[in-house]
């Protein structure tokens, strides 16, 4: 009951401490929001009304605007109208800059409004303004000109005798006649001259007088309209205005009940943190006493996830193996039935299904790498090579498959180094793919494969590599094309590919931190250049010309064969038809652990999935049975060989495994060399000793390099560079010098891996690995086992001198 309650109070703390978090956050964004806005508005409220100001300086300018015009009407010069345009324009930019600073619509409307007003009211001064009598000035003008008709010995012509008092000439028109008798009269022009301006004025006053009226009427209809709109003006910015206090009264209001509302979140959110305290404390205690729990699930979802990729693996190899093994059947016995006697169309039919299957396997091959490459689980192999050797295989590869194209083979080296730290097979599988791309698009010509040093320091190079050929080249928009997955250069070439070779090749490069480029023109050929950086290494001693691989003659064996696939067994037989062997057959895993345990052979070749029992379960058994085969060599088929078949092969006691469909010789030569102590021991020759199921050494390697000399030659420096890095090891935990230990496990591995001596290597290894970070107690350990095992190999090598 205890127990159910403490759960539930967990449970409960457990809830309520990211549920308080969220709500104390909140409450604090909140008041803390409130808070900004309270100083924004404060801040806001301190200013001034801009636009209470604004609106009173455009009442100024309407004022302006009125006290222009009416002085205009009094005095219609130019420079009235001009101030009264600037005033209007003026008043219209004061609006619009109001109507910015407004995100109330209804506000807007009235600002639109006001400006709507003020160009109407404009309009109707304007025209109050330009109201004048045009009629009557007209008239005045036209008299004015018949006037000056008259004869400028007018007043000679019309009296002789001139009068002392002096008058103008319209006084002299209209004024009285005191003398008349004693003026000389002219029965003249002048008279007529008088009567028409006296018309001619009676009906200007007419004409004025009716004009006066229409102007009278309409300066007041004028005058009204532009009351009117004064009038609506004026109610209209007092409506803005008392808008504008009006706004600033609720600002402070808002201030107001936002200093009440930020004040009460302020005390609601420090309770909340308060008590938000109290639960992280409690669920501090609550953790660390859950934190082992915590701790497994991690572990546990750890497993899951590795369990997912392993499942992901199991997959791939699952399908590998599917696809694999009906083509190890058709190629086997395709390989078998060339040997035969047959017609030339049947050989012809025959290489069409060799070829076949060859192209199905590299797109096989192809399509697990880059899968591999595309997960990150493609490591490069770090160990002592011949550069020129590896580069030179590929050529001889490929030497009969130019040679039937009528292509010609070059190489080139030019002050390459002898050898180097890195993958040999990755560099020979990158070489491979571009040489082969070369053959399938060169129909005439010549393949070029150079190499020479790109950069150079002491201890490092950067080889460039490349393969140039004559064929039908690359267009340029289709060269970077080429380096993406299922690329081609031309997607209607019926050359046979799946354009994952270079995709390929353009990973590997990238892996080991290099780089590719391309040259190549249509109808000219392509160049394809790899810079690849390389450690660079120095041999223990020179090693000579290979020799030329003696035929292989297996004789008086005994050889268990077991395989879930008839066809499979039945090809194997096919293989060791042409040899003096003894075949037990079996057809499931039990049944070839049943006939290990009751009787001995020499090998036993074993398929790695079987139903009931696997390969690995039967060689499992094997080694922990005291049977007559508890160290007999075993040899792994299988589909597919991933990196965790081959760590499990090596533990529970493969002593070798292929891929299949296998290559014969390749097939008959791991046998070779896994029976050949046996071989020798029926032959009077004492075998190396075991460790753990695996020989301690194999010296057959060396021996089909090189002769009796070489081998003797390799296996004293073996000797004495291996006690020399194990004094060395043991000077270096002294030391306490960790990258001294890496480096010595390091100059061992070579010469370790050329005598096969794959427990001493497994052990440098797993030493090199320590170094970095295991103490130097358990390095020193490890240090021993090493020793141990170099002894037991010095000591079965002397024996055999």
């Amino acid at each position: 009951m205890k127990i159910i309650e403490r759960r539930t109070l967990a449970w409960i703390v457990n809830i309520a401490l990211p549920v308080t978090t969220v709500v104390v956050l909140f409450m604090g964004y909140k008041a803390y929001t409130k808070l900004n806005t309270m100083v924004d508005t404060l801040e806001e409220s301190a200013k001034p009304n801009y636009n209470l100001i604004t609106l009173n300086e455009l009442s100024f300018y309407i004022n302006e605007m009125e006290r222009n015009i009416d002085a205009y009407r009094v005095d219609s010069r130019s420079n009235h109208m001009r101030s009264f345009n600037t005033a209007l324009d003026e008043s219209l930019y004061l609006i619009d800059s109001l109507k910015e600073t407004i995100d109330d619509n209804r506000v807007v409307g009235l600002y639109d409004s006001l400006s709507s007003l003020l160009g109407q009211w404009a309009k109707v001064q304007t025209q109050i303004g330009a109201l004048n009598s045009d009629i009557l000035e007209s008239t005045l003008d036209d008299l004015t000109q018949k006037i000056a008709q008259l004869p400028e010995t007018l007043a000679e012509d019309d009296t002789a005798t001139i009068p002392e008092e002096k008058k103008g000439f319209l006084g002299r028109i209209f004024g009285k006649k005191k003398n008349q008798q004693d003026t000389t009269t002219r029965p003249s022009q002048s008279e007529r001259l008088q009567k028409e301006i006296l018309a001619e004025l009676s009906n200007a006053k007419s004409q004025s007088s009716r004009e006066g009226d229409a102007l009278k009427n309409r300066l007041a209809n004028l005058s009204q309209e532009s009351a009117q709109l004064q009038n609506e003006i004026v109610s209209l910015i007092n409506n803005l205005e008392a808008i504008e206090v009006e706004k600033d009264q609720q600002n402070v209001k808002n201030v107001e009940l936002l200093a009440k509302a930020t004040n009460q979140e302020i005390v609601v959110f420090s309770a909340l943190t308060s008590i938000l305290l109290l639960i992280t404390i409690v669920t501090q205690v609550n953790y660390l006493a859950r934190n082992r729990k915590y701790q497994q699930a991690l572990r546990s979802a750890k497993r899951n996830a590795e369990e997912l990729a392993h499942a992901k693996e199991r997959f791939l190899a699952n399908m590998s193996h599917e696809i694999r093994t009906p083509m190890n059947a058709i190629a086997g016995f395709t390989n078998q039935l060339l040997k035969s006697n047959m017609s030339p169309e049947q050989r012809d039919q025959l290489e069409v299904v060799k070829n076949s299957s060859d192209h199905l396997i590299h797109l096989l091959n192809d399509i697990l790498d880059l899968s591999k490459l595309q997960a990150n689980k493609v490591e490069l192999e770090k160990e002592l090579f011949d550069v020129r050797a590896t580069l030179l295989e590929v050529i001889r590869i490929f030497e009969d498959k130019a040679s039937a194209k009528g292509l010609k083979l070059k190489s080139e080296f030019e002050g390459v180094p002898k050898y180097v730290n890195g993958d040999p097979h990755r560099l020979r599988q990158m070489i491979t793919n571009l040489v082969h791309n070369a053959i399938k698009y060169t129909d005439s010509g010549s393949i070029t494969l150079s190499t020479s040093i790109q950069q150079k320091t002491d201890k490092q190079v950067t080889l460039k590599i490349s393969v140039k050929d004559t064929g039908v080249g690359i267009p340029k928009e289709k060269q970077q094309k080429i380096f993406e997955e299922f690329e081609q250069a031309q997607a209607s070439d019926q050359r046979q590919g799946t354009g994952l070779g270079l995709a390929i090749t353009s990973m590997l490069v990238n892996l080991h931190g290099g780089s590719i480029d391309i040259d190549s023109k249509v109808d000219e050929g392509t160049e394809m250049i790899l810079y690849l950086p390389y450690e660079i290494g120095e041999a223990l001693t020179p090693k000579k010309d290979k020799a030329k691989t003696p035929q292989i003659h297996l004789k008086q064996l005994t050889i268990l064969m077991a395989d879930d696939e008839p066809f499979n067994l039945k090809l194997l037989e096919a293989v060791f038809k042409s040899h003096e062997v003894e075949l037990t057959l079996a057809n499931d895993g039990q049944s070839a652990l049943e006939a290990l345990l009751s009787q001995p052979f020499d090998i036993a070749i074993l398929d790695v999935k079987m139903p009931g029992m696997s390969g690995f379960e039967v060689v499992e058994q094997l080694r922990k049975n005291d049977g007559p085969n508890q160290k007999t060599p075993t040899l792994a088929l299988t589909a597919t060989i991933s990196d965790q078949e081959r760590l499990m092969s090596k533990k529970i006691g493969f002593d070798h495994i292929m891929r299949k469909p296998f290559d014969e010789a390749e097939f008959l030569e791991a046998v070779h060399q896994l029976t050949a102590q046996k071989t020798k021991t029926r032959n009077g020759i004492q075998h190396s000793q075991h460790m753990n199921g695996q020989s301690l050494y194999d010296l057959s390697t060396l021996k089909s390099i090189g002769d009796k000399d070489f081998v003797t030659e390799m296996v004293n420096t073996f000797k004495i560079s291996a006690a020399k890095s194990i004094r060395n090891l043991y000077k270096a935990v002294d030391l306490k010098i960790r990258s001294s230990i890496k480096e010595e496990a390091h100059k061992m591995l070579p010469p370790a891996r050329h005598l096969s001596a794959n427990s001493l290597v497994s052990s440098i290894e797993k030493l090199q690995r320590m170094a970095e970070q295991a103490s130097f107690e358990e390095i020193n350990e490890q240090i021993k086992i090493v020793e141990e095992i170099y002894s037991q190999i010095k000591k079965d090598l002397e024996s055999q001198v």
